[in-house]
């Protein structure tokens, strides 16, 4: 008998760090696919268990789908079509019928989770690398049902999640322009527009960013044609639709007067809860990635400065170090850690609130996540990984009980349904917008209940 040889510290890493080497053995698109799988089921099946899910804003949705549906019984209000932008839903909505709201509403639902659920594996494969991807997993499964759904925000959403996408379509167009491409782009970014306008904007952002950066002005002009010019159509409509907004109602001369910032504390405290989707502290093991994210991103940064794996020969070293540098930054030339920074520079700068959008600045978080995701390191400790598995479990469990929860709260609030006449008029007077919900207030758009299943008056 033979003795077995002593592990290498490079084996002993590999043995205790998450992803085994059995990801090899998948392709790209298995791999991708096996990711979103997962991440999908963990925060899809409680629509299962109701027949909407308690979004904060989601009831108004709907209820203004059943008036736009229903003129005769609402003569004062107008329907002004559905090629603007944020109309995403109530798109979906009118196609859907009158008749399936509901279900349409749990479908709706279902497909920004599906979609946010492939565009983040997608986004970490096209800018990381696939060794990458199961790290990022770790972290990014909390964006899947992520604040804004929980919020009700659908067109929001939506529009995050297709907006990754496009990030990485552009990123192709970047290393291979192409008609075809442009395209893709310029299709792409127009759904984006009709989903909402803001996810549109910070992706020009991102690609005039990497125009500007391009060393000659030959190499700029041809980066932005390539990139900038399939996005033109869809950001002149956008431009169109925030001028609307903002000089609509209050007068073009008095938005600027209504707005909000935040205080430093809020600023940090937001990174998380607005990228969490818990509505309870139940489900306050969120907070466990949203922690970790920075401090693994810091620390792979910092081991790409100083060199790999403890090697104590300089040259090496040295070699290491430039080859990880080149093939890292070769992955994200388009979302470049200039163009991060001056994501992060807006969150802390713009106002929470500017006219009448609220979590206006919030609305850069799941960007900021998406930028931190794709600077991971390819490894975990296996400790670490062994815990965010399990906060990623426990809070898919928390999610069901809360969904259930927060169903038996809007029964409650329906309960006098069979008393209500039809088409009565009613003026909810709610001194409470939230019951058993912590993060969002989940009864403030409960009339709408009324207003679909009794034709009764929108307030």
């Amino acid at each position: 008998m033979t003795a077995a040889s002593p592990d290498t510290p490079g084996e002993r890493r590999q043995r205790q760090s998450f992803p085994s080497s059995s990801v090899d053995g998948l392709s790209d698109t298995r791999l991708v696919a096996l990711v979103a799988a997962v991440t999908f089921a963990l925060a899809a099946w409680p629509l299962l268990l109701v027949s909407l899910p308690p979004f904060q804003d989601l009831p108004n949705h709907v209820a203004a789908a059943h008036i736009a549906a229903h003129p005769d019984i609402y003569p004062q209000y107008q329907v002004n079509g559905f090629f603007k932008s944020n109309s995403l839903f109530s798109l979906w909505l009118h196609l859907c019928g009158d008749q399936h709201l509901f279900g349409a509403a749990r479908v709706f639902s279902a497909l920004v989770m599906a979609v946010s659920a492939v565009a983040l594996p997608l986004l970490v494969l096209r800018f990381a690398g696939r060794r990458h991807v199961p790290v990022a997993a770790l972290f990014f499964w909390p964006l899947v049902h992520g604040f804004f759904l929980s919020m009700g925000m659908m067109n929001f959403a939506m529009a995050v999640a297709l907006s990754l996408i496009l990030l990485v379509v552009l990123d192709r167009q970047r290393q291979r322009p192409s008609v075809r491409g442009g395209v893709a782009i310029a299709l792409i970014s127009g759904l984006v527009w009709i989903a909402h306008p803001f996810p549109l904007a910070v992706v020009a952002g991102v690609a005039a960013v990497h125009a500007a950066r391009q060393p000659r002005w030959s190499q700029r002009v041809r980066a932005a044609l390539a990139l900038l010019s399939p996005l033109s159509p869809a950001a002149l409509l956008s431009v169109v639709s925030a001028q609307r907004h903002l000089s609509k109602v209050e007068g073009a001369a008095s938005w600027a007067r209504s707005f909000s910032y935040q205080n430093p504390w809020e600023i940090l405290l937001h990174l998380w809860t607005d990228a969490s989707g818990a509505f309870t502290w139940w489900g306050g093991m969120t907070l466990v990635p949203a922690l970790l994210l920075p401090v693994f991103v810091w620390r792979h940064s910092a081991a790409a400065r100083a060199g790999e794996g403890g090697q104590t020969n300089p040259t090496v070293r040295a070699q290491q170090t430039a080859k990880y540098r080149d093939g890292h930054r070769a992955s994200r030339h388009l979302f470049s850690g200039l163009a991060l920074l001056l994501l992060a520079v807006a969150y802390v700068g713009l106002p929470l609130m500017l006219s009448n959008w609220w979590h206006f600045n919030c609305r850069l978080v799941p960007f900021l996540w998406a930028g931190m995701l794709i600077r991971l390191p390819a490894a975990l400790p296996r400790p670490v990984a062994v815990a965010l598995v399990v906060c990623a479990l426990s809070f898919s469990a928390v999610l069901g009980i809360d969904y259930l929860r927060l169903d038996e709260d809007r029964a409650q609030f329906t309960a006098a349904m069979d008393v209500v006449p039809d088409r009565a008029t009613l003026l909810p007077l709610m001194f409470r917008q939230r019951k058993t919900s912590t993060f969002t207030s989940s009864l403030t758009h409960a009339w709408g209940y009324y207003t679909v299943q009794k034709d009764a008056s929108a307030p």
